[in-house]
């Protein structure tokens, strides 16, 4: 099962982890980056959503290790699914979807985490150690 972890406590934030819920995938809602760490941990599959400035502090000490067309590719392929995972919350959200079209918003969702978690993997070697 694939764990949303959310690392602020916004507007946006809470809507999104409402909708994951409803989606059926599990959220953990987490004050700090070493909470959000440890649940990571906890969890095979783990997407952490949080805001812009959030996650540039936890991204800035990796920025000096990678490449600039590196991180231009790992920041597309990070945005792309992150954008569809948007509109399909927007939809979710407008209550404006039948069953069907909610069914297909969930399985939309669970493949564009994990394409993120495959390219989290690719790209930052962040594999499955320590999961057994």
């Amino acid at each position: 099962m694939t764990t949303v972890v959310t690392l602020m406590n916004s507007a946006v934030t809470q809507a999104a982890g409402d909708a994951l819920r409803s989606a059926g995938l599990g959220v953990v809602e987490v004050e700090t980056v070493q909470d959000a760490q440890a649940a990571a941990r906890q969890s095979r599959d783990t997407v952490l959503l949080c805001d812009g400035p959030t996650l540039a502090s936890i991204a800035k000490p990796m920025t000096g290790e990678l490449p600039k067309d590196v991180r231009r590719v790992i920041a597309h392929e990070l945005r792309t699914p992150l954008s569809a995972m948007a509109g399909w919350l927007h939809l979710l959200e407008t209550g404006k979807l039948d069953e069907a079209g909610r069914q297909r918003a969930i399985e939309k969702l669970r493949g564009n985490i994990e394409d993120q978690v495959r390219t989290i993997e690719r790209y930052l070697g962040a594999s499955q150690e320590g999961h057994d």
